[in-house]
C-alpha cells in the first residue's frame, strides 16, 4: 500500500494547567486526536483575536473549548442589530446599552472553559501588544492592517492568521513562519492504494491495481510503509 497525506477581564478563571497538570478527563478526545505533546503546547499558548463579529465569536468559542492558557479578544466597535444575525453571543440588550462587541461576548466566552483566562483588550493594538502573544488572529480587517500586523508577527516568530467571510465565500491566510511545513492539502483522510508494480528505470513509475482509481493528485505527499516488497 501507499498513502497520501493530502483591559476588561472576565470573572476570575482557574490557573491554566501546566504541561504536568492537563485535565485528561476534559481533554481526552483532543489528546487522542492531537497527542499529548501538542496538547502540552496548546495549554500554555496565549492567543489574541481581533474582530468579534460572527467569525470572531465562532473562532473564540472553538479556541477556548480547545484549552489554551489565555485568549484576549479585541473589538471596540459597539454591537449593532445586524450583528445579532451572526454573533450568537450578542443580544438586543447589548445593542441598547451600547456595549462593544468584545465586552458583550467576554463573560459568556469565559464560561466555556474555567481553565482558560479570557479578557478584553481596549484601544488600538500596538506592536508591544502583539508581542505578548504566541498567535495573533485578525478578522474582518483592512489589507493595510493585515499586512502591517503580519510583517511584525513574522519578524518576531509569532503565528499570524487572518480571515474574512463574504456571504457564502470566505478567505483565510495563515503564516507560521518559514519553518512551518504543511503536507495535508485538504484535511481529508489519507488515501491508500494497492501497488501492482514499480518499474526499474530511474525515476521509476509506480503502477496501482486496476480495480479502482487511486484518487491521488500532482503534489500529494506519498509514503511507502516499511516492508513493501520491491522485488
Amino acid at each position: 500500500f501507499w498513502k497520501a497525506h493530502p483591559v476588561h477581564t472576565a470573572p476570575a478563571a482557574e490557573a491554566p494547567p501546566t504541561s504536568m497538570s492537563i485535565d485528561e478527563s476534559l481533554y481526552s478526545r483532543q489528546i487522542g486526536t492531537l497527542g499529548m505533546e501538542t496538547m502540552q503546547q496548546l495549554v500554555q499558548m496565549r492567543v489574541l483575536i481581533s474582530g468579534m463579529r460572527g467569525l470572531g465569536a465562532e473562532a473564540a468559542k472553538n479556541l477556548i473549548l480547545a484549552g489554551p492558557a489565555a485568549v484576549t479578544i479585541h473589538d471596540d466597535s459597539p454591537a449593532q442589530m445586524r450583528d445579532l444575525a451572526s454573533n450568537f453571543y450578542l443580544t438586543e440588550q447589548d445593542v441598547a446599552a451600547g456595549r462593544t462587541r468584545a465586552d458583550a461576548c467576554c463573560g459568556k466566552l469565559a464560561e466555556l472553559n474555567p481553565y482558560v483566562q479570557v479578557k478584553v483588550h481596549k484601544g488600538a493594538l500596538t506592536q508591544e501588544d502583539l508581542a505578548q502573544y504566541k498567535v495573533v488572529v485578525f478578522l474582518d480587517k483592512s489589507r493595510k492592517e493585515i499586512v502591517e500586523a503580519n510583517n511584525f508577527c513574522r519578524s518576531k516568530g509569532i503565528g499570524f492568521i487572518s480571515a474574512e467571510i463574504y456571504g457564502l465565500a470566505c478567505r483565510c491566510f495563515v503564516d507560521f513562519g518559514p519553518s512551518h511545513t504543511v503536507i495535508d492539502g485538504d484535511g481529508e483522510q489519507c488515501r491508500s492504494a494497492i501497488i501492482a508494480g514499480i518499474t526499474q528505470e530511474n525515476p521509476g513509475t509506480v503502477h496501482t491495481h486496476n480495480d479502482s482509481r487511486h484518487g491521488f493528485a500532482d503534489g500529494d505527499h506519498v509514503t511507502f510503509p516499511v516492508g513493501v516488497d520491491r522485488a
